[in-house]
């Protein structure tokens, strides 16, 4: 693999996290278009000679068209830019709650915090806020998008049974994650997925509720486009339209995070064995760690790919792909193989 700098990732990380940031909002807009056409197509909007008559009433209609993207354009981006806001506000404590995080202070735990801030002073890196999880597995991440919000979490189970070599270079390889601005670029993959996944949910609940539950009385707009049938055929229609878009936005939206996921992983592995000047204690750390991979009980993909170890995915090295099968299985994980990574670190 070659080697890239630190500085050329942190630039490649802000680079990207701007090109997210730029293209969703234009991904969410055609989507809406999309939708908006489908129904179009199938003549919802055609009330009160809305649609002119003859073979042409069953293909586009652009000014009606035109007219309901503008009138949602701005309450889509308003409801987006909502929930980014808050997502990218309050990740770190929403983190913090999922895993069941405690704050740890020098008096707490004298052992990390020093290992901490000694790597802190060598690397020139700001000191992160430091989390401890009651766990006797082994798993650690960072998490932030700013200095403030800066943290490492570290489980019992780590701190126990790494001696200090070892847990230095995990430490080192959690804050190279926080000096190339991978916590910020990956909250930022985190909530454009979460949007998708949150919009197909409730499309998909909205839809349940409507096959299954009881009907109600159509509104006057339903009537004159022929009646009650007419009106919840439309909105079935409308709802299976968004349950496509929001699940093709995931899955591609999912499979940009998996690969930047497994990217910066690498770059970590490099970073953190600079930091600590032994590579070889982080391959003997990632080993014990993937023998026994805590934060299983979290079940949460979105917050997994911030480990230092995906524990679902050990379970693929434990079975021993090879060749094009586990190429093809790597697209579809949010990190890279461990042995592979340790084969790296031992070559470093």
């Amino acid at each position: 693999m070659k080697y890239v700098g630190l500085q050329t990732q942190i630039w490649r990380n802000n680079r990207n996290t701007v090109i997210l940031l730029c293209m969703f909002p234009v991904i969410l807009l055609g989507m809406v278009l999309l939708a908006i056409m489908t129904l179009d197509f199938f003549g919802w909007f055609c009330w009160d000679g809305a649609c002119p008559p003859g073979p042409q009433a069953a293909t586009f209609h652009w000014p009606i068209i035109w007219y309901y993207f503008k009138d949602a354009m701005p309450f889509t981006l308003c409801m987006t830019g909502l929930w980014f806001i808050i997502a990218y506000c309050t990740n770190t404590a929403i983190i913090r709650h999922i895993t069941h995080a405690k704050p740890t202070e020098r008096k707490d735990n004298l052992r990390v915090y020093n290992l901490v801030e000694n790597l802190c002073i060598a690397g020139g890196i700001e000191m992160p806020q430091i989390n401890i999880v009651e766990d006797d597995q082994l798993n650690a991440f960072a998490s932030g998008v700013d200095v403030p919000s800066f943290t490492i979490t570290l489980t019992t189970g780590l701190i126990d049974k790494l001696d200090d070599a070892e847990l230095a270079a995990v430490i080192g390889h959690e804050l190279t994650h926080i000096k190339n601005r991978d916590t910020r670029l990956m909250v930022v993959c985190i909530v454009f997925v979460g949007i998708f996944a949150a919009i197909r949910s409730m499309a998909v609940r909205m839809l349940m509720g409507l096959l299954t539950g009881p009907r109600r009385r159509t509104t006057n707009r339903s009537k004159k486009n022929g009646g009650g049938g007419g009106a919840i055929f439309g909105i079935i229609l409308f709802l299976v339209a968004l349950i496509v878009w929001s699940t093709v936005g995931y899955f591609f939206s999912w499979l940009t995070r998996m690969a930047i996921s497994r990217t910066r992983e690498y770059v970590a592995d490099a970073g953190g064995a600079e930091l600590c000047g032994d590579p070889l204690a982080l391959a003997s750390a990632l080993q014990k760690i993937s023998d026994n991979p805590g934060l299983d009980n979290v079940h949460r993909g979105d917050v997994a790919q911030l480990y230092i170890i995906h524990p679902d995915e050990e379970f693929d090295n434990d079975m021993k792909l090879s060749g094009w099968v586990a190429k093809a299985n790597t697209m579809f994980c949010t990190h890279p193989d461990t042995p592979e990574r340790i084969k790296i670190l031992k070559q470093f």
